[in-house]
């Protein structure tokens, strides 16, 4: 009796009340109730390669059905869990990752029923970095009359890295789609990149602003038998009606009425008899006038009595 008690060296007592309540610990949880519950467990992945990333998809967490003692069950299940994969060593490529019970950190007394998913497959790539043109996307058209002029983007470019077989063929990245159905000016508004399923990241993250020109379109617009003018009026124009061609903003040309073109004829200083002269056509800022058929006019000029 004494050599057993001797065993335990110093602070005897201290030890055999640890081992005491130990061993009822044991009893109390071995005859306690078993409850099965499943645990959501974060997968980690550490010490990966700086010149690597996943670029497949990877399970947001871990599903890991359990059953054991109610009271460490029910501790776990309010606990932050987390299963970590260790990618030391590992190269480019696709990697497959199985999980037993033993890669699991659980109290004695948990058994470990089923995992979900299992095996974990991930792919690795090689990364790089790459300076792209960014691209504004514009869907829809502009208002009835008005265009596109032109689209650029501020900045122009940007600086992304991404797994190398994904940006080697890229020639650009486009914006996320920006509805142009309202715009009839020059307009300026934020907007973003949209990777769609690229695995890629922006090195310097900066607001990106689409600079989108929009204007009328430039139409032509024919109006015929318009009444030519003289000041003073003359004794005879021939002809006295003419077709005008006119080119300018839809906006502007669309409204144009016949009567206020007037085209003119010039005859001061010009004295009594018959005279070619040239049509001119007043038209408002913007317009302009392509052609006249005919281009000039007979005028008779009557001699004062």
């Amino acid at each position: 009796m004494t050599s057993w008690y001797n065993t335990f060296g110093r602070n005897r007592l201290l030890k055999i009340l640890s081992l005491l309540l130990a061993v009822a610990l044991w009893f109390a949880v071995s005859g306690e109730e078993r409850t099965e519950v499943t645990l959501n467990m974060a997968l980690e992945m550490v010490n990966m390669h700086h010149n690597l990333m996943v670029t497949s998809e990877v399970p947001p967490a871990i599903q890991v059905r359990v059953v054991g003692p109610r009271s460490i069950v029910n501790s776990l299940s309010q606990s932050r869990l987390s299963e970590t994969l260790d990618l030391t060593g590992y190269k480019g490529g696709r990697h497959t990752f199985y999980l037993s019970p033993q890669s699991f950190n659980l109290p004695r007394g948990v058994q470990i029923l089923r995992i979900q998913p299992n095996p974990i497959t991930l792919t690795l790539a090689a990364t790089m970095t790459q300076t792209l043109t960014i691209k504004p996307i514009l869907v829809n058209k502009p208002p009835e009359g008005y265009e596109v002029v032109s689209a650029k983007t501020k900045p122009s470019k940007v600086l992304v890295t991404g797994p190398y077989p994904e940006l080697a063929e890229l020639n650009f990245l486009p914006t996320v789609p920006i509805d142009v159905s309202n715009m009839k000016e020059h307009t300026i508004i934020g907007t973003s990149l949209d990777f769609k399923n690229l695995h890629l990241s922006v090195k310097e993250s900066s607001p990106i602003l689409a600079d989108i020109e929009v204007a009328p379109k430039t139409i032509t617009r024919t109006f015929s038998r318009v009444p030519v003018l003289t000041e003073p009026p003359v004794r005879r124009v021939w002809p006295s009606k003419v077709t005008l061609v006119i080119k300018g903003p839809w906006p502007v040309v669309r409204d144009l009425k016949p009567d206020a073109l007037k085209p003119q004829v010039n005859i001061q200083n010009l004295k009594p008899g018959r005279h070619h002269v040239d049509i001119s056509v007043q038209l408002p800022e913007g317009v302009s006038l392509v052609r006249s058929r005919p281009t000039k006019v007979t005028v008779t000029i009557a001699k004062k009595s």
